[in-house]
């Protein structure tokens, strides 16, 4: 089940949003001007967790109009939930090399056969 905005909730609308991965624009949520980036520092920077701290990190869906000002005329929730899924997997992969002190892997020379050093 997907969320949708106050402005996209009409009961006599039963149209599911659209392909998350297909953003429109600069812009994420345009009713409150939230860009991609905006997502990727509650998210990396200031530690949200989950798709509604997000939201209430960065003000998205806020001002309700989706049919006007997105251009896709649809809810951006959707695309509030893929660019969330796309950072929430950086900061892991991020977490899990700085809790395992991972370097870079060196690249060492290997003796190649038939050649002499």
């Amino acid at each position: 089940m997907s969320k949708s905005c106050s402005c996209c909730t009409d009961p006599a609308d039963n149209r599911e949003a659209g392909d998350a991965s297909a953003n429109a624009g600069e812009y994420i949520c345009y009713c409150s001007k939230v860009k991609e980036e905006d997502i990727r520092d509650a998210i990396l920077e200031k530690g949200a967790r989950t798709v509604e701290q997000v939201i209430a990190m960065t003000g998205a869906m806020a001002q309700s109009d989706c049919a006007s000002n997105n251009p896709k005329g649809e809810c951006c929730y959707p695309d509030i939930v893929a660019a969330f899924e796309k950072y929430i997997d950086r900061r892991h992969a991020l977490r899990a090399i700085a809790e395992h002190d991972l370097a870079p892997v060196q690249h060492i020379a290997l003796p190649v056969a038939g050649h002499k050093r």
